[in-house]
């Protein structure tokens, strides 16, 4: 069924990305084999996928139902992946992170990949702190110095660009982002050193952008992934992914007990339980926020690290309210200032909202993948939703958080949401630890499938 699914989605004209790490024969811990990569070069071949260059990507000129390789791992890909490449007459990306570009010791592979006919190579930009455990903070926080930050990238880009110009004579055309690297200030940084085109890498199913646009979405795929993990990606879905069932939890919650790592623990443990793939996050309101900005009060910071404990759990699905103060001018930075502070999947917009808000338009500008959403659907108030489709030959999506404040009452309004099609239902982190207090059962109709399985280590 999966691949009936790609071949009607290869036909969509948006351009595949693709991107693997170490490569090595024979493969230790975390290295893909080089017979793996060769079964997924044959499969994108079987199912009509053309292999084109970063060049063409960024030119405009790539043809329908193209892919662009890329490998992370200058030494695996000089030593394994070009020979594999010169047999099939395949085009490839390598990026290059600042470290890679500094160790001499890949200096002859980076030569060798540089004089190849095969490859392209293009600067990486890598996290610019250690990746440190999330902590939740219930007190006010300095918004971190963004110009700074962006002046920092530049100059660092800079001199990936101007090293990779020395070692292939040519300029780079793009620029891949690792994973929470990429935004849109980010992006306009690189352009402005004439990077064209925008790889962003994403370790779940990748957003789809206009085929016309020069950003190419790369599916970081995993090294002991088989075929199936290609097939979704060029679907473009993940079963895992829908239905979603969520937690609702308002970020106040969280610093009102005498605890706030050990509520963030009991989110993360009802997530687990009931195997939700979703959380909806309610982030303050026009008296104070929980996330740092300078629009209006801040309570605290605890969005933007709860939302990293999140993903780093598995949620697939950061859902937040976005909130307003009743100041247009004021709304739209306070929009922009919640997507820097928090990894958001998914803006829930106020009911009501406009294009001339541009409320969504600041959201997505700091984080071009998320998707939009609007409350107050289906007259149920602010806690039903609806939400922009996910591809563009996906249906809108409908959302709601339950009402029922008894647990039988809401597993009930639960499964009748499900039955009437809406494609996100979800429950108040109150009403999820009650109702597992007595029973997963009771809570059936908010499980997923591999709901009371243990956790994958």
């Amino acid at each position: 069924m999966l691949l009936g699914v790609v071949a009607a989605r290869a036909a969509s004209g948006a351009p595949l990305g693709l991107v693997w790490g170490v490569v090595a024969e024979p493969a230790g811990e975390g290295a893909l084999t080089l017979g793996r990569l060769a079964e997924h070069l044959e499969f994108l071949q079987a199912h009509g996928r053309q292999a084109v260059r970063a060049t063409e990507l960024a030119a405009g000129s790539a043809p329908a139902q193209s892919v662009l390789l890329t490998f992370d791992d200058p030494a695996g890909a000089a030593r394994y992946v070009l020979p594999l490449l010169e047999l099939y007459q395949t085009p490839a990306t390598v990026t290059v992170s600042a470290a890679q570009l500094a160790d001499a010791s890949l200096a002859p592979a980076l030569a060798t990949l540089a004089h190849s006919p095969w490859v392209e190579l293009v600067p990486r930009v890598e996290p610019a702190i250690a990746d440190e455990q999330p902590e939740v903070r219930c007190a006010p926080t300095a918004v971190v110095d963004e110009e700074a930050a962006l002046s920092r990238l530049r100059a660092a880009l800079a001199e990936q660009v101007s090293a990779l110009h020395d070692r292939t004579g040519r300029a780079p055309v793009g620029v891949a982002w690792a994973p929470g690297t990429w935004s849109g200030p980010a992006e306009a940084v690189a352009k402005s050193l004439g990077l064209t085109l925008q790889l962003p890498t994403f370790t779940t199913m990748p957003p789809e952008f206009d085929g016309r646009s020069t950003r190419v979405a790369l599916f970081a795929v995993p090294s002991w992934a088989g075929i199936w993990a290609v097939a979704q990606a060029s679907a473009r879905w993940n079963p895992d992914d829908h239905p979603v069932r969520f937690v609702e939890v308002d970020a106040g919650w969280i610093c009102s007990g005498n605890d706030p790592a050990t509520r963030v623990a009991e989110i993360v443990g009802v997530v687990r339980k009931l195997a939700l793939n979703g959380v909806r996050l309610r982030v303050g309101d026009a008296q104070g926020v929980w996330f740092p900005t300078t629009v209006t009060t801040v309570r605290g910071d605890v969005a933007g690290p709860l939302a990293r404990t999140l993903h780093r759990a598995g949620v697939r699905w950061v859902a937040v309210d976005v909130p307003t103060t009743g100041d247009r001018g004021r709304d739209v930075a306070l929009a922009a200032d919640l997507a820097r502070a928090v990894e958001l999947d998914v803006a829930l917009l106020p009911a009501g909202a406009t294009a001339q808000d541009r409320l969504g338009e600041a959201v997505q500008y700091v984080r071009p993948a998320a998707r939009v959403g609007w409350r107050g659907e289906a007259g149920l108030g602010e806690r039903a939703f609806r939400l922009t489709p996910f591809a563009t030959d996906r249906p809108a999506e409908r959302g709601a958080t339950v009402a029922s404040a008894a647990v039988a009452a809401a597993n009930q309004e639960a499964t009748d949401l499900a039955i009437g099609g809406w494609d996100w239902v979800g429950l108040p982190i109150e009403l999820a630890r009650s109702g597992l207090d007595r029973s997963l059962r009771s809570l059936a109709a908010f499980a997923l499938p591999n709901a009371g399985a243990p956790p994958a280590p």
